[in-house]
């Protein structure tokens, strides 16, 4: 394999070019072209020539943001790499766009031949339209091992239009690819990503695939300009290339950059973003590009290369400047050296066997048909040492780099401090919760005995007359009628006995689930813990001449601590019945009503006790605040009830004087379809 790289400037050149190197007696011939040009009637008229010249020439090509030759870069020029196979075979296809970028790589991916596997796939990809992530998905589902090399089109930074093409078809959206058929050729791929993040960490909180419409709330055009000015806002997608988001994704950082603004603020990313997402700024760290660089050589130098292809981020040349050449010198000394600045690179992970779209990042594709190692050139320490004019962009990158570092591990420290005190305050509060519940259990025994008492005294009175019955010889048993009669009425007293000794279990049943800790919640709707404290209460409030009203027309279900819930109930129902006995209040009357409204479900608890003072109604929720004296109240009642309420159901817990009485309303806002 050989490759041959020159700048075109006209045909005689070119023909010249062309004979002096024997390109055109070769039968595999892969042309590359990096066009800075994007009039379609020059990229026509090229491929007229080339092909005139090499009527069996394979091409693929695409617009720029800026060429690579060998160590140089220029803009709005145009790079032709001519690479000469011996033992691979080449194909090219193309695929205008269609619907969706999925359906772009379906419509391409059939047109591969069958019956041979393909190496490697160099594809270019229009840089306006094409979400490459969507794109490379189809490659990795098509085939895990195939390396997939190449990026999306540029257009010299306008964002207008960008160009992709073959020898037989040109297009302005959609996709080009050329396959190489060699299960022998020697490849390898490396990436230098350089970019690092900074600032606060946001989530994307309204997405859909490229298009991201919210971050914490904003829109991304307004949360740009919130963190970096308006200059910046005003000059995207541009500036967006330079600064993206990046996002962790497993060991690796991934950069999406802005290749699209729309109207309403929302902003199109090169690859997806999801709702959840969490991502930071991005900026360039000329450090780490330099370190970056020396790695990749290093590997590289180690390895069988006959040429080298580039597809590099645009935002590199941008911040590189000038010294952007520091990072291809080391290459160019290894093999051949060419390729083109990106709006996105195409790049696979062989460690995860995934293909991923990246950005800020320069890609590197080697190929080779043997595995002599090259000896390697002399260095032009020269021109190694200009990156060292651009000092204040290294130091400012270290500064940069430096105070995230240092601002994320006091943010990491102020999390562990957060999460240690919430820790703390939720052991609080379930330490609170068991003192409530202790508090009240001397309350619920006393409702257990009221609630006991008739069904005891049904039982004994059943028990006694069955005793009476046998002892005076009620029944004339040698008659069948009085035996029938004996046995029905036995029967019936039993029943009777069974039916009181169940409620007294259901009662016992009652209080063991109040007390007994809720760990999951159950499926249930509103109705059901307040029956349940209804059950335990109710004897206890005919005794004292309280009349309990229940109007149940909530039907939604819900995922809710139904323990939790009764203690609410029972808190509120057992202070209005120790008001009543204080204030001596006549005809005392309790309404219970439940309703779904359209968020979720409405309970109100209302009495006729006379309200609430004004002057201590807003502190009835503060912990250990009572009325009562301290033999009677605890003042925790109150607290752990609007706790359960807005903190274990996310729900909300009111107060407010109606009438002649006071009314508790319990919000709920989460339903389960």
């Amino acid at each position: 394999m050989k490759t041959f790289n020159t700048n075109y400037d006209s045909i005689a050149n070119l023909k010249t070019f062309i004979e002096r190197h024997d390109i055109a007696s070769h039968q595999e011939i892969l042309l590359q072209v990096f066009t800075g040009n994007c009039k379609e009637s020059f990229i026509n008229m090229l491929i007229k020539q080339v092909l005139s010249l090499i009527p069996h020439i394979k091409i693929i090509g695409s617009t720029t943001d800026g060429e690579i030759l060998s160590d140089s870069v220029s803009e709005f020029e145009t790079i032709l790499s001519f690479s000469l196979f011996e033992e691979t075979h080449i194909e090219t296809y193309a695929s205008p766009k269609t619907s969706t970028c999925h359906n772009t790589a379906q419509s391409l991916i059939p047109q591969f031949d069958k019956d041979k596997r393909a190496r490697v796939a160099i594809s270019f990809a229009d840089g306006i339209d094409t979400n490459g992530e969507a794109f490379l998905n189809d490659f990795n589902a098509y085939d895990e091992n195939l390396i997939v090399a190449g990026g999306l089109a540029g257009d010299n930074a306008t964002f207008v239009r960008t160009i992709i093409f073959t020898e037989k078809e040109i297009l302005s959206s959609g996709a080009v690819v050329a396959l190489l058929y060699n299960e022998d050729l020697i490849v390898h791929t490396q990436a230098n990503f350089g970019w690092q993040s900074i600032g606060k960490t946001l989530k994307v909180t309204k997405a859909e695939y490229n298009v991201v419409h919210e971050i914490d709330g904003m829109t991304p055009v307004d949360l740009y300009a919130k963190y970096l000015g308006k200059t910046i806002t005003s000059n995207l997608p541009k500036t967006g290339i330079e600064f993206p988001l990046i996002m962790r994704r497993g060991d690796l950082d991934i950069a999406r950059a802005v290749i699209g603004k729309n109207e309403d603020g929302s902003l199109v990313f090169a690859g997806n973003l999801s709702v959840g997402d969490k991502v930071k700024f991005g900026y360039g760290n000329v450090q780490s590009i330099v370190a970056g660089g020396n790695k990749v050589y290093e590997k590289m130098s180690q390895i069988p290369s006959q040429s080298i292809f580039i597809y590099s981020c645009m935002a590199r040349k941008a911040l590189m400047g000038k010294n952007i050449a520091t990072e291809l010198q080391l290459l160019n000394n290894i093999a051949p050296l060419s390729g083109f600045f990106t709006y996105g690179e195409f790049y696979t992970n062989k460690e995860a066997s995934t293909n991923e779209l990246l950005n800020q990042t320069m890609t590197i594709l080697s190929l080779s048909e043997n595995d002599e190692i090259s000896e390697k050139k002399n260095i032009n320490h020269k021109t190694l040492h200009t990156i060292d004019e651009n000092i204040t962009a290294i130091a400012l990158s270290h500064l940069i780099a430096q105070t995230s570092l240092e601002l994320e591990e006091i943010n990491n420290s102020l999390e562990d401090k957060v999460k240690d005190e919430l820790s703390k305050n939720r052991n609080k509060d379930q330490q609170m919760l068991e003192q409530s519940r202790m508090a009240q259990m001397g309350e619920m025994i006393s409702m257990i005995a009221h609630q006991w008492r008739q069904p005891l005294s049904a039982i004994a009175s059943a028990s006694i007359d069955l005793k009476m019955k046998i002892m005076f010889d009620n029944f004339d048993l040698d008659k069948k009628e009085e035996q029938k009669s004996c046995t029905d009425y036995f029967q019936e007293q039993l029943t009777n006995i069974e039916t009181y000794v169940q409620t007294l279990t259901n009662t016992i049943d009652d209080f063991r689930n109040f007390y007994k800790p809720n760990k999951e919640k159950k499926v249930i709707t509103i109705n059901e813990p307040i029956q349940k404290s209804l059950s335990i209460t109710e004897a206890a409030a005919k005794a004292n001449g309280i009349c309990i009203t229940t109007r149940y027309e909530s039907q939604k279900v819900f995922a809710l601590f139904d323990s939790e819930l009764m203690q609410v109930f029972l808190n509120i129902i057992k202070n209005a019945q120790d008001n009543f006995k204080e204030k001596q209040t006549p005809n005392a009357t309790i309404t219970i009503d439940t309703r779904d409204i359209n968020e979720g479900v409405r309970v109100e608890i209302a009495d006729n006790g006379g309200g609430i003072p004004d002057a201590i109604i807003t502190k009835i929720f503060d912990p250990y605040f009572s009325t009562k004296d301290e033999k009677n109240g605890t003042g925790l009642g109150l607290y752990m009830s609007k706790t359960i309420i807005e903190e274990h159901h996310d729900g909300k817990l009111d107060v407010e004087n109606r009438d002649d009485g006071v009314c508790f309303s319990i919000t709920i806002l989460k339903d389960i379809p």
